[in-house]
């Protein structure tokens, strides 16, 4: 899918990436306007400029992801994203540890010590 951004007064498009290059990050020029290269999750906006010398856009997906405004190569290390934080499993084992106490205890009372109470 590519946009035009048409501007009123014809005047040169440059683009500092060389068009449509989507492994750098680049930024077209057209009169006073400047339209930069963008991530957008997975793909990749990039602007260029068509052959009416105009500013356009189309999305671009990137498949080893996006970072600063440029595609990732498959052989680039992937965005470092924020470390999860480790789960601490202590209150969950413990409670799961009294459940099965109360689960044992009323496993005792109702067919052991109940059975013994009502033989007289």
């Amino acid at each position: 899918m590519t946009f035009t951004l048409q501007l009123t007064n014809s005047a040169q498009c440059t683009d500092s990436d060389g068009g449509k290059n989507k492994y750098e990050s680049g930024i077209v020029t057209e009169q006073e306007e400047s339209f930069q290269d963008t991530c957008d999750g997975e793909n990749m906006k990039e602007y260029f400029c068509n052959v009416e010398g105009t500013a356009s856009y189309t999305t671009l997906p990137c498949v080893n992801g996006c970072l600063d405004a440029a595609c990732q190569l498959a052989n680039e290390q992937p965005k470092a994203s924020a470390p999860e934080e480790e789960e601490d499993n202590t209150f969950k084992y413990y409670f799961y540890g009294v459940i099965i106490l109360i689960i044992i205890a009323l496993y005792i009372y109702v067919f052991k010590w109940k059975k013994k109470k009502r033989r007289y």
